[in-house]
């Protein structure tokens, strides 16, 4: 099997996420222009009724599941493609199940108030569930053996298509229903990639073997990775559907924007976690200390959250200047800051879920979850009246309780230096995220946004806290721009 680097792996698992915001940008002007904010709204309302729905499917769980228990078999010298067409297997019936859901849901959306003429776009997503469903596992068989450069690869593809052909199809048909269509499309060439690339498929049958004999396991680590993945998607989408019910559809059109623009942070931890549980699945198979390999991923990804967004940040005041946001959707602005300053609390907590899913202990990090979103989601409902500013609120509530409760089982001590620093860019992301709303225009940009990020990249270049691991998971081209921070062997 084809070996492929942690350094191309990284970047190739972010690569789609650097694309996706770097077509963005022709992607929000056709979509500020050409489609309605209300259509918007309602598109983003639909689509979090969908996803809700979808993520009680519990599609990627037992494919993760099985995938974990392959890597460690794999790492072992073990044949991996039972597990291969065990993950098919599942895949499919899942995606029957999920393809029903959506259909069966009519009802639900007309209660909504969804309008009937954006129903396509939902019955469209049935093609793209099930072509996902199959890409999908065929991805997670690259994981198991180690692959994920390929991997990220796939997931790059399926973004560029996507946001290519969403350009085009909304300047042509000026509607949602381009979204839908170029969503599908990406699927599809993901698909492709990896049939090419894994050449061929397997037949779903001969897994069932496997999941005769590992089905406790199974159940136990996919429900696990189920519910853990659904914990995060709940919280976008119900806050989501939250909105679109106490705001209105407009006011759901602004959030959408802004929460789309705080995922170019967010989107770093499933990248990171996607190479992590690979090297740490098949590191269980051979012994490796796996709590140290963790905190070399998880200290410099949460300094490059903070860094990312305060970047983010400082470019968003001149995003209506340049034309690239106009009309209604400049309102977005002020909310895409201030939502800003969660992400690298998503991120980390995301990392920690995986880590502890990977080692056995995801139960635990399924309570972390359950109290910081069922406390984060009631505070919004208790308080919505407070506008929209409390469903972003509520969004901070529910990673810093959810990292409260990882906290009482790591007992993290304020006297390290790492917590410190961690804490210091935490505050500094806050601090500017939250400068740029007061007022409009706002006097405070960008200064207060500059200063912030040299305080920051001053206390990382005195206390040095990443590790020297770091230098082999970077590109060449960037190792001169991290050694200054990295520990030095004494």
């Amino acid at each position: 099997m084809v070996k492929e680097s942690t350094v191309t792996a990284i970047v190739l698992n972010y690569l789609p996420t650097a694309a996706n915001y770097a077509l963005a940008i022709a992607y929000i002007v056709v979509l500020t222009r050409y489609i309605p904010l209300a259509q918007y709204g309602y598109y983003n309302a639909l689509f979090a009724i969908i996803n809700s729905i979808g993520a009680l499917i519990p599609i990627p769980g037992i494919s993760g599941a099985i995938a974990r228990e392959g890597a460690i078999k794999y790492a072992r010298g073990g044949d991996a493609k039972p597990y291969f067409s065990a993950m098919i297997l599942m895949s499919l019936i899942m995606a029957i199940v999920y393809g029903l859901v959506i259909a069966l849901a009519t009802p639900l959306y007309v209660s909504n108030g969804i309008p009937r003429w954006l129903f396509g776009t939902a019955y469209i997503y049935i093609a793209t569930v099930f072509i996902q469903s199959i890409a999908g596992a065929l991805g997670l068989y690259l994981w198991l053996v180690g692959r994920v450069a390929s991997q990220g690869m796939g997931s790059t593809i399926n973004m560029l298509v996507m946001r290519v052909f969403q350009v085009l199809l909304i300047i042509v048909m000026r509607n949602v229903y381009a979204l839908a269509i170029s969503v599908l499309l990406g699927s599809l060439a993901q698909l492709l990639y990896y049939v090419g690339i894994v050449k061929g498929l397997v037949d779903p049958l001969l897994g069932i073997d496997v999941i005769r004999r590992g089905v406790r396991g199974f159940l136990e680590f996919g429900f696990q990775s189920w519910i853990l993945g659904y914990m995060g998607t709940l919280s976008f989408n119900l806050i989501m559907y939250l909105v679109y019910i106490y705001l209105g559809p407009g006011f759901t059109g602004i959030y959408g924007l802004a929460a789309a623009i705080a995922n170019a942070v967010t989107a770093l931890g499933p990248a990171v976690s996607t190479v992590m549980n690979s090297r740490l699945s098949q590191g269980l198979g051979v012994g490796i200390d796996v709590g140290r390999a963790f905190r070399e991923y998880a200290i410099p990804s949460f300094i490059a959250a903070s860094l990312l967004a305060q970047l983010i940040v400082l470019a968003l005041p001149a995003l209506p200047m340049m034309g690239i946001i106009s009309g209604e959707y400049v309102k977005s602005i002020p909310y895409a800051s201030v939502l800003l300053g969660y992400t690298p609390l998503a991120v980390i907590a995301g990392i920690y879920a995986s880590y502890y899913w990977v080692i056995g202990r995801g139960w635990y990090a399924l309570l972390a979850n359950v109290v910081g979103l069922g406390l984060g989601v009631l505070a919004y409902v208790l308080l919505h009246f407070l506008g929209i500013y409390m469903a972003i609120v509520s969004n901070y509530l529910i990673y810093m309780l959810t990292l409260i409760a990882f906290w009482f089982s790591e007992r993290w001590s304020v006297r390290s230096i790492n917590v410190l620093v961690i804490g210091l860019s935490l505050i500094l992301t806050i601090v500017s995220s939250c400068a740029v709303p007061i007022p409009d225009p706002p006097i405070t940009w960008p200064l207060a946004q500059l200063i912030s990020m040299a305080i920051l990249l001053m206390a990382l270049y005195l206390v040095k806290p990443l590790p020297k691991a770091l230098i082999n998971q970077v590109p060449g081209f960037a190792r001169p721009l991290i050694t200054p921070f990295i520990k030095t062997e004494r």
